[in-house]
């Protein structure tokens, strides 16, 4: 049903536009939708500072609403993002209750990181995130009984950043002494390139002098990948004589 309005109330809408109102501002002041108001209002010529001020009153409304609704999806994405962490909140304590898990996970880990052998003949992790490293460091030493002796630490970095504070932060991570890190170059190439991020800490690896859990790490990865891969060999066998 479409609704009719007074007389009075078309000529307080021509009123508010000849004021130099957009029909954004006289739509929410009279609660009428915006293409009802044009219609009456379509033959009242604006002056130029009007027709400025209408424009310069839109971009800002532009931008709020672009603030409003990039707060808007970030709740979303947040509140998504806590949704998910609380679905795989019970993963963290599989370690904790089950050691096999624990190897298992830094078998997969040195599969995807780490330098595989016999292109090299001892453990080498590599990785920027803290929170893989600290992972990695820990659970071997939980899971597998290492020499701290043999772990060593070499740091990539780049040519902007304090070697000295970046042994400090990793050495206080893994509890690696100082005395077992090796010597460091900056990358060249980032002479000329600030670093833009500020907790960026360089690149970490982890050196172990010891082939034979270097490869256990590697085989315990390996066994993995190649069991799912024969079980999916499988299906597609079974698929084929149905």
């Amino acid at each position: 049903m479409v609704k009719i309005y007074s007389k009075r109330i078309k000529q307080r809408g021509r009123d508010l536009r000849g004021h130099g109102w957009s029909l954004g501002e006289i739509s929410l002041k009279m609660k009428i939708p915006k293409n009802t108001l044009s219609g009456w209002v379509k033959d009242i010529q604006l002056t130029k500072s009007q027709v400025r001020r209408i424009k310069e009153k839109e971009i800002a409304s532009r931008s709020r609403g672009r603030a409003i609704a990039a707060k808007l999806l970030r709740e979303k994405m947040d509140k998504w993002k806590e949704e998910i962490r609380n679905k795989a909140k019970h993963f963290g304590q599989l370690t904790l209750k089950n050691p096999e898990i624990g190897k298992l996970i830094c078998g997969l880990l040195y599969l995807c990181e780490g330098a595989k052998y016999p292109s090299t003949r001892c453990l080498k992790l590599a990785n920027a995130d803290p929170t893989v490293i600290y992972f990695f460091i820990n659970a071997l030493r939980k899971h597998f009984h290492i020499c701290e002796s043999k772990l060593r630490i070499s740091i990539g970095y780049r040519y902007d950043q304090n070697l000295k504070e970046l042994i400090d932060f990793w050495s206080n991570l893994t509890k690696i002494p100082k005395t077992q890190f090796l010597n460091s170059k900056p990358d060249v190439r980032t002479r000329k390139n600030a670093t833009l991020r500020k907790d960026y800490r360089g690149i970490c690896k982890i050196i172990y002098y010891d082939t034979s859990l270097q490869f256990e790490l590697q085989s315990i990865g390996e066994i993995i990948i190649k069991n799912g891969a024969y079980w999916r060999r499988l299906e597609l066998v079974s698929s084929k004589h149905r």
